[in-house]
């Protein structure tokens, strides 16, 4: 079933960037006829559209090798554990999230919640980290009661597991009432989830350092979602370097009451990955596409393209849900990928200055007057 439905995935992908090809074609062609009908420049104009043909028809091809390659493999394992596996048991990778082996510390809740908000963090360049300024804005913001609704699922994404285990025993010393009581959990990906990570696709020019690094995000990702299925009814995407509003759970619960229309991801920043909102049970879809696309595109391009897919009579420049103001805010400048430096702000976000605690705001005004002076 896990199977037919990657295979089903793979199909839509292929024929959406199919079509996509023969409408920009056709566009390209008719703004050409309509400027200069000279037969020349026509001919001119056609043969960069020619070139790209040939090379998304060549990425579209290895996609397609790659892919009946992973099929031939799934199958081949598929057929191997059903010689050695007992049939009541499910041999995807879901159980290996779902094992108490992957929490590092929390408490889980008997009933489901109201909202997941899930948290990867890696090792940052110059060792800069912002964790506990964003886990203290979520704890500052929320009261007692709506902490109740709320699970926030730190996941620590770095292959070092000293790191992660010297993070861990900090995050406990520091939020142990939080880890008790089920707000807070903290969980470890087995290494055995990760795909290879050497010898990727090459893209956009990318060096092999931030592809290896882009792909593992997507399966950062995936694990994420994978684990944070059945916690609550929404699951909402933040990063280890973003603070929050005021309230923001009482805006996300207001602005879900106000849409009406039909809808499959509501925004609450208009960064990146960044207060990104999916109903739980499109979680393991999106895990799949990131799991069978990881080295094809960043996390950002792929999460359109699956919305897309989601919503097939959707148009590049349909409305989108989006939230303003904003409710959270990216506060960090230097990312996990060695070099990076990411002075990005929402606009639109309202700066809770007034009711934030003293400590954050020296870091936030910090890190705003470096920006400035960039």
């Amino acid at each position: 079933m896990r199977l037919s439905r990657m295979l089903l995935v793979r199909q839509v992908v292929l024929v959406c960037m199919v079509v996509s090809l023969c409408l920009n074609f056709w566009m390209l062609i008719g703004t050409e006829l309509q400027n200069e009908p000279l037969q020349s420049d026509l001919q001119n104009a056609v043969q960069p559209c020619e070139l790209q043909i040939e090379m998304l028809m060549d990425s579209l091809a290895n996609m397609n090798e790659t892919l009946h390659r992973r099929q031939a493999r799934t199958e081949r394992s598929i057929k191997q554990l059903t010689r050695t596996t007992p049939p009541h048991v499910n041999p995807g990778r879901s159980d290996v999230v779902a094992t108490e082996s992957v929490r590092m510390a929390g408490s889980p809740r008997q009933n489901k919640g109201f909202l997941t908000i899930g948290i990867p963090t890696v090792k940052r360049d110059q060792n800069a980290t912002y964790l506990v300024s964003t886990l203290d804005s979520l704890i500052e913001h929320t009261t007692a009661a709506e902490r109740e609704q709320i699970v926030v699922v730190v996941f620590l994404a770095d292959f070092d597991t000293d790191y992660n285990r010297n993070l861990s025993l900090e995050i406990s010393r520091k939020y142990s009432q939080h880890l008790d009581n089920g707000f807070m959990q903290i969980i470890q990906a087995p290494r055995s989830f990760y795909p290879t990570l050497e010898g990727l696709k090459i893209k956009f020019k990318d060096s092999p350092e931030r592809v290896r690094w882009r792909s593992k995000q997507c399966v950062d990702y995936a694990f994420l979602f994978q684990y944070c299925l059945n916690l609550s009814e929404y699951y909402l995407q933040l990063e280890d370097d973003v603070v929050s509003t005021q309230n923001f759970l009482t805006g996300i619960k207001e602005y879900l009451g106000r849409v009406k229309d039909d809808w499959t991801m509501l925004e609450f920043s208009e960064l990146g990955f960044i207060g990104k909102l999916f109903r739980s049970s499109e979680l393991q879809r999106f895990a799949d596409f990131l799991l069978l696309f990881y080295q094809e595109l960043p996390s950002d391009l792929l999460l359109h393209t699956f919305l897309h897919i989601m919503r097939p009579d959707m148009q590049p420049n349909a409305k989108k849900f989006i939230r303003k103001p904003s409710l959270f805010q990216h506060v960090g400048q230097h990312s996990s990928l060695a070099g990076k430096i990411q002075n990005l702000t929402d606009k639109a976000f309202v700066h809770p200055t007034a009711r934030m605690n003293p400590l954050l705001r020296k870091v936030v005004d910090l890190i705003a007057r470096k920006g400035k002076k960039r």
